[in-house]
């Protein structure tokens, strides 16, 4: 019997035992993997809901419920339209950003396609687990149109690492005029911030050695592995970034300009609920927010931006109500600005199945 199966192997899959037995345990490993991966995402899916919804319910003890409503009925429509127009053109310029590290890996992709993936993205990251949930379906998109997905990934890391130094390099600076002029006792967020910065600067120095790169070009011990091949294909896309500083220096530059975008949201979010709240605390308290709720603890940020305005609201012998409805109203904004991405997947769809028929 063992030499039939020998014997049968050897015919009909043209392997030695050894390599058959080797693959074949690559893909059991491969399965459970990613059985494991798809639990994991549920499980932090349902962890960050879990601490949204705490948070929301905590928020709710601390403010007016009534004060709430009655701010949402009034909404001044001039400001919040304007609201919607500036998270817009934030998507739009975020859209740009991306495009100019896609286009170091394909010249032909065009800024219309990078904007549409974009919106699709950002909707589809409200359904998603985890923050980087919209990240990936710009991935698959991307790739569905015949590109590399693995180029399209590294675009999304380094963009990722780009923003989080961006918000980290302002914070602290917001931290120290908090401190410095206004006398709010806020140390800790300049630890947590200047922390982070230290953290991602040394990250990427450290993701761009020319030893881990030769390393990993070099390494044959794991060069059959299937899961060491795609992760080396995807280091050495994302390293290729090194050699094009200028277009990176520039793309931190534009993404630390971006940092205003929010920073006259919640003010106009603010103006639309009727407030009266100085600019210049927002200038200051929104660096540090935005930073804190790119750590993905809750589900999209719910819970922790709105309990960020009220903490810093609170120090500053604000509104409570005011600022956890200020966020609210910022949530609200976004999901609506996001729908365009409706029209582009309709669009979408309407496109392949025409291309589908005339092809058949």
């Amino acid at each position: 019997m063992p030499g039939k199966l020998w014997n049968y192997l050897k015919k009909h899959t043209d392997l030695n035992l050894p390599r058959f037995m080797k693959r074949r345990f690559n893909i059991i490993v491969s399965n459970l993997l990613e059985f494991i991966k798809r639990r994991r995402r549920r499980f932090n899916l349902i962890i960050q809901l879990v601490i949204s919804i705490i948070l929301i319910i905590l928020l709710l003890r601390l403010i007016n419920i009534p004060d709430m409503f009655s701010l949402l009925k009034s909404v001044n429509i001039y400001y919040f339209i304007l609201l919607l127009a500036l998270i817009t053109v934030d998507r739009i310029f975020m859209a740009y950003k991306w495009h100019l590290l896609l286009k170091v890996k394909d010249k032909n992709i065009s800024l219309f396609s990078a904007i549409k993936t974009y919106y699709i993205g950002t909707l589809a990251g409200f359904f998603l687990p985890t923050t980087v949930g919209g990240d990936m379906v710009r991935v698959l998109k991307l790739r569905s149109e015949k590109r590399s997905g693995t180029d399209v990934l590294s675009s999304v890391i380094m963009e990722r690492i780009l923003g989080f130094i961006a918000s980290a390099i302002l914070a602290p600076v917001a931290a120290l005029f908090l401190i410095s002029f206004l006398k709010l006792d806020v140390w800790h967020f300049l630890w947590i911030a200047g922390a982070f910065l230290f953290l991602f600067i040394i990250l990427m120095v450290i993701s761009f050695s020319e030893f881990i790169v030769r390393k990993i070009d070099k390494s044959k011990k794991l060069s059959g592995n299937i899961f060491f091949s795609k992760f080396k294909k995807l280091y050495l896309s994302y390293a290729e970034y090194k050699n094009h500083k200028s277009l990176l220096a520039v793309f931190l530059i534009l993404s630390i300009f971006e940092q205003i975008i929010p920073v006259i949201g919640n003010y106009l979010a603010c103006r639309a609920l009727n407030l009266s709240v100085p600019f210049v605390y927002f200038l200051l308290i929104i660096p540090l927010i935005q930073l804190v709720s790119r750590i993905p603890i809750s589900f999209e940020g719910i819970g922790v931006n709105e309990g960020l305005l009220v903490y810093f609201f609170a120090l500053l012998g604000l509104s409570k109500t005011g600022a956890f409805t200020i966020g609210l109203l910022g949530h609200i904004a976004i999901i609506i600005a996001a729908l365009p991405a409706l029209y582009f997947y309709i669009r979408d769809i309407k496109t392949s199945f025409y291309r589908n028929r005339h092809e058949d």
